[in-house]
């Protein structure tokens, strides 16, 4: 096989190439065959394996450009352009940037007043039964019934009171899950291809 034989069944392995690229590979093939000369075609072609080895590595070295397009730099136009988005962008994004964060802040001060007030709920509570229980057996020498009733709803006030402290704990790592949850969210990033 001479190099003209070699560059033709090269051109129909490439030929489905995007055109630019198409072009720089078959100039830089032939570059190569000019600069080796031709006595060195044979080596040339031993180097480079078989046309379609040669697609190949063209096609997979293409496929990893397009593939990881940080690589590659930013043109004049492309950073005018992103530059231009983002000034027209501003007076929606950093508004709506705000809004987000003030809603998660309400979401943390909702939170925590709701677990305020479950404390608070719990304390009244318990300072309600006891109350209960200590009137019910200040009211046992007139009233056994009564005193009965009286010790009974003070020690269900009670339990009610310290099931809702023990509540707050578990509340207040869900929230604090909830927020880490939702700040991680909110600030990851993600891949944006601008070619």
């Amino acid at each position: 096989m001479n190099r003209e034989q070699y560059l033709q069944q090269l051109k129909k392995y490439l030929k489905k190439m995007p055109s630019e690229d198409y072009v720089d590979a078959m100039d830089y093939f032939t570059e190569y065959f000019d600069e080796a000369g031709p006595e060195n075609e044979q080596a040339v072609m031993e180097t480079l394996g078989s046309p379609k080895q040669a697609a190949n590595d063209v096609l997979s070295q293409l496929f990893e450009k397009q593939k990881n397009p940080s690589n590659q730099k930013w043109s004049a136009k492309q950073l005018w352009g992103v530059s231009f988005l983002a000034i027209l962008a501003a007076p929606i994004g950093i508004p709506l940037a705000i809004t987000v964060i003030a809603l998660l802040f309400s979401a943390i001060l909702l939170w925590l007043s709701f677990i305020l007030v479950l404390a608070s709920l719990a304390l009244a509570g318990f300072l309600a039964g006891v109350k209960l229980i200590l009137r019910g057996v200040i009211a046992a020498p007139f009233s056994y019934g009564g005193a009965l009733i009286l010790v009974g709803l003070g020690v269900l006030m009670v339990g009610i009171g310290l099931l809702m402290l023990l509540a707050i704990p578990k509340l207040w790592h869900s929230m604090k899950k909830f927020t880490i949850v939702s700040l991680s969210k909110l600030t990851m990033r993600k891949k944006v291809s601008l070619s």
